[in-house]
C-alpha cells in the first residue's frame, strides 16, 4: 500500500511518528511524508530542520510550503501542490495530521481521488475553552470534511465523544481510539539525576537550593504561559528558593520576556527557548506544570514528566485530564486560574513526601498505559483497521 503522512509542520512527524512509520514499513507499506520544509519560528539550538532529520532517517519527504496562516491564495496553492504530489506518487492512503494540515490535506486528497483518507487527530479544532461562535465554525468545518474522511484516529475522551455523538464522519465504526503517542521509558528516567541537575544549575545560574518548576510548551497564550508567569510573580513575592523554567519557542516570546523583566523575575524565571534535551530537564525538575487551554490531543510533555517520576500540575482540560489522575499523580486545576496554580505549586513545594508519592504513581501509570512500544502497536493496529 502506498501511504503518505501529511502534516502542516514536520515537528509532529519527526518527534512522535517515526516509530509508527517504521512499523508501517515493516508491514510492507511504501510510506512517504509531505510536510513543511522549515518551522514557523526560529528554534534556536536545533542544528537541522525536522524535515531534514526525517530525510536523514531514510524517509522520502515532499514539501508543501503551508504556513500557520489563513491566506486563502497561499492555502489554495498548497492544496493544488499536494494534489499534484498525491497523483504523481499514486498515493492510496493519506494520513493527515494537525488541524490546518488535515483541512488542506483532506481537500487535496478529495481532488486527487485518493481511495482512503484518514484524519489522525492531535486535538480537534473545535475544542473546549473556545467561544461559542469560534467552536461552531470549527465544528462545521470538521463536519463538512467528514464527508471526505474515511476514518478518524483520536486520543482523548472529548474528541472521541464528539466524533461519535456529532457524527463527524460517515461511519462510526471507523472512529478509533489510541492511548497516545507513548514515551520511551529508557530515556525518561531518574538515572543520573543529581549529576544532570548540577550541570543544569551551573549552565543556567540556578542556586543549588532552588526548587525547579518546569513547563515545556510552545510559547503562545493558549498554552498558559502568561498564567504561569503571573503565578511565578505571586510566589516569588513570598519566597526566593524557586526557579521557573520554560522550554519552548513561539510568537509570544518577546511579550513574555517583557513581562518577566517588568516584574523583575529574571533571576527566578528562565526562558530556555527550543531545547533538544527535554529528557534532561525533566530529571532536574521538582514539579512539572502545563496550565494549558490549547486544543490539546494528549500532551506528550506530561507523559514525559510522569515517566521521570515528577508530579504534574495541569488544567482540567481536554487531553490533560486523560493523563493526570487528580490527587494521585498530580493536580488538575481550572483553566486560566492563577490562584489555583499558585496554591498547588506551593502545596507540592512544601511537601517532599507528596512529590515523591505522586511522582512514583505517575511513573507507574506511564508504564502501564503509555509505554512507547505499546502505544506504537496500538496506533499501527488502528491504522491498519482504518485502511481496511
Amino acid at each position: 500500500m502506498r501511504i503518505m503522512h501529511m502534516s502542516r509542520a514536520a515537528e509532529t512527524l519527526n518527534w512522535f511518528l517515526i516509530p509508527t512509520i517504521l512499523a508501517q514499513q515493516k508491514l510492507g507499506h511504501h510510506v512517504c511524508i509531505c510536510t513543511a520544509e522549515t518551522p514557523d519560528e526560529c528554534i534556536g539550538t536545533q542544528e537541522i530542520s525536522d524535515a531534514d532529520h526525517l530525510r536523514e532517517a531514510g524517509f522520502t519527504v515532499f514539501t508543501h510550503g503551508l504556513k500557520r496562516s489563513i491566506n486563502p491564495f497561499a492555502i489554495l496553492k498548497c492544496i493544488l501542490g499536494i494534489k499534484r504530489i498525491l497523483v504523481e506518487q499514486q498515493i492510496e492512503v493519506i494520513i493527515c495530521h494537525n488541524a490546518l494540515g488535515a483541512i488542506v490535506g483532506r481537500i487535496a486528497a478529495w481532488l486527487a481521488k485518493v481511495p482512503c483518507v484518514i484524519y489522525f487527530v492531535h486535538g480537534l479544532a473545535c475544542a473546549p475553552a473556545q467561544g461559542p461562535l469560534s467552536w461552531r465554525l470549527r465544528y462545521l468545518i470538521e463536519k463538512l470534511l467528514g464527508f471526505v474522511t474515511d476514518a478518524v484516529i483520536v486520543m482523548n475522551d472529548y474528541d472521541e465523544k464528539l466524533c461519535r455523538t456529532r457524527h463527524v464522519i460517515k461511519d462510526a465504526d471507523k472512529i478509533f481510539r489510541i492511548p497516545g503517542m507513548g514515551v520511551d521509558l529508557s530515556q525518561y528516567s531518574l538515572e543520573g539525576c543529581e549529576e544532570t541537575k548540577h550541570e543544569l544549575a551551573k549552565e543556567l545560574s540556578i542556586g543549588e537550593d532552588q526548587r525547579i518548576v518546569l513547563c515545556v510548551a510552545r510559547v503562545i497564550p493558549e498554552k498558559g504561559v502568561f498564567v504561569l508567569v503571573e503565578a511565578a510573580r505571586r510566589i516569588c513575592t513570598q519566597r526566593d528558593n524557586i526557579c521557573f523554567l520554560l522550554a519552548g519557542a513561539g510568537p509570544s516570546m518577546g511579550e513574555l520576556k517583557r513581562m518577566i523583566e517588568k516584574n523583575n523575575l529574571h533571576d527566578n524565571f528562565k526562558l530556555l527557548g527550543w531545547r533538544n534535551d527535554v529528557h534532561q530537564l525533566m530529571k532536574c525538575a521538582d514539579i512539572f506544570t502545563l496550565p494549558t487551554y490549547y486544543g490539546e490531543g494528549l500532551p506528550v510533555s506530561i507523559l514525559q514528566a510522569m515517566a521521570c517520576s515528577r508530579p504534574v500540575i495541569a488544567t482540567r482540560h481536554r487531553g490533560c485530564k486523560d493523563v493526570v489522575v487528580d490527587g494521585k499523580t498530580g493536580f488538575l486545576i481550572p483553566i486560566k486560574q492563577v490562584t489555583a496554580l499558585v496554591d498547588k505549586i506551593l502545596c507540592l513545594l512544601d511537601n517532599e513526601q507528596l512529590r515523591t508519592v505522586m511522582g512514583q504513581a505517575g511513573r507507574e501509570r506511564v508504564e502501564q498505559y503509555f509505554e512507547l512500544d505499546y502505544c506504537t502497536g496500538k496506533i499501527v493496529e488502528a491504522l491498519e483497521k482504518a485502511i481496511c
